[in-house]
């Protein structure tokens, strides 16, 4: 059964892609490394390169059977800097990667489990910056935690989304949002959508056979104010809802049919992702634009006055190819002002600096979405050693996850303990090569810093290997 569900999920994100104006082409390309033959993630082109980008790294996931699936870290050229494959693309995958805080430190989590059509079932995963994992996140009280959103809060907790079918006159699909204390797994928040969110909200159709679950709400993004409340996003009610943390009553709805604010004729937005506070007081989100092919999709800033209940566009950016994307995306508002912009069903990312001029574009492919993509700070330090092979006297070096390393120095010798340096060259890329200045039957790589510091060596290995 499982199988069923999941190609027919896979044959329904086929189409919205077809029906998207996306176009259909050959699967992706996939990097192949001769230090790393165990990984091959899919290559990502950059079409617009990078002028006047922020720093960072960006983050994605893309999943799909193309190419392997999993999170993915890349640099501006669009070269991998850390990738770790999981799952199959299919009945199991990974989304919203991302880096945040815990217990003070820059960690990296995202979402891995099995599809429904729409949502999923799983638990997030915590990973230092040696790439070890030291915790697992998983929604409380019976529930597997949805792969839209997991948030930590500076008191070390999670923000997560779950999903749970109530028995009504129907089936119906009730969102959940828990908070829940990283390091014990309690469950210190459980707020049910059906308690404060009627049915007659949805924007979306009864499904006709009345055994199918109604999701007539799904939730897509949480965070929260300086108050603690709640600020929920719902893609099938088209609204945003400010919740009262104490209470659990919605406090105010910004769009859909109960809207509290007066919206100017450019505001208004549909299927909506993402929406976020930011520290001017305005608003951010991904506007999806419609579940159907229509609208251009674009990222949003609006100016939300609480107190005068009324909205208004600040900023907005529009897919460079004027494409619609029908399911996921975000819209991040970067340190220095600009936007970092990932497509969802279209497999694309873009950077806007406050002009709304592209700074940056690239695409993972058709067949390998990726359903967020950021531009995240991020330092990572492997513990396992660099990796290095020799073939036809040229060695390679790489280092899965190390984002310190700028040259790469070469030894070459008779025996594995008989090397000595015969030549440095600058990192290019996931893989580097270098040629040896003359044959040699060993070699090895040492990785160093900016400052020409060693930080690591891989093992001797013979040519051939």
């Amino acid at each position: 059964m499982r199988s069923k569900v999941v190609a027919v999920l896979l044959a329904a994100l086929a189409l919205l892609v077809a029906t998207a104006g996306i176009g259909v082409s050959a699967p992706p390309e996939s990097h192949h490394f001769i230090t790393r033959p165990d990984l091959s993630p899919p290559v990502v082109r950059i079409d617009t390169p990078a002028n006047g980008t922020e720093p960072g790294s960006i983050f994605v996931a893309p999943h799909g059977t193309a190419a392997q699936s999993g999170p993915m870290i890349i640099d501006d050229t669009g070269q991998p800097v850390w990738f770790q494959p999981v799952g199959d693309g299919a009945q199991l995958f990974t989304m919203d990667f991302k880096a945040q805080t815990y217990q003070g430190q820059p960690v990296l989590t995202w979402w891995q489990g099995a599809p429904h059509p729409g949502y999923g079932d799983g638990e997030y995963v915590v990973l230092d910056r040696s790439y070890q994992q030291i915790a697992t996140v998983r929604a409380g009280n019976g529930l597997k935690a949805d792969l839209h959103e997991m948030v930590i809060t500076p008191r070390n907790t999670a923000l997560l989304i779950a999903y749970h079918t109530v028995q009504l006159d129907r089936p119906v699909v009730e969102g959940v949002v828990q908070e829940i204390d990283i390091a014990t797994g309690a469950v210190l928040l459980d707020w049910r959508s059906l308690d404060h969110v009627a049915l007659d909200e949805s924007t979306v159709p009864l499904p006709e056979d009345p055994a199918a679950p109604y999701d007539y709400l799904h939730l897509n993004s949480i965070t929260e104010d300086a108050d603690g409340n709640l600020l929920i996003s719902a893609r099938h009610t088209d609204t945003i809802y400010q919740v009262d943390r104490a209470t659990g009553d919605v406090r105010w709805r910004l769009g859909g049919k109960r809207s509290d604010f007066a919206a100017d004729p450019d505001a208004v937005f549909a299927r909506q992702h993402d929406a976020r506070w930011q520290p001017d007081g305005t608003m951010s989100l991904f506007d999806n634009a419609a579940s159907e092919p229509g609208p251009v999709s674009r990222g949003l800033v609006l100016a939300v006055d609480q107190e005068a209940r009324t909205a208004r566009v600040v900023r907005e950016f529009k897919h460079p190819g004027g494409g619609t994307s029908v399911s996921q995306g975000d819209h991040q508002v970067l340190p220095g002002g600009n936007s970092f912009v990932g497509w969802g069903s279209q497999p694309e990312f873009t950077e806007f600096d406050q002009n709304g001029e592209v700074v940056l574009h690239g695409s993972l492919g058709d067949g390998m979405p990726s359903y967020r993509a950021f531009r995240l700070p991020w330092a990572g330090t492997p513990t396992e050693p660099p990796v290095a092979a020799l073939n036809d006297d040229t060695v390679y070096a790489s280092w899965n996850g190390a984002t310190e390393v700028r040259t790469w120095r070469v030894l070459a010798g008779p025996a594995p303990d008989q090397l000595n340096p015969v030549a440095d060259v600058p990192k290019a890329g996931f893989e580097t090569s270098a040629p040896l200045p003359s044959p040699a039957p060993y070699a090895a790589v040492e990785a160093l810093d900016a400052n020409g510091q060693v930080l690591s060596r891989s093992e001797p290995v013979p040519a051939g290997a």
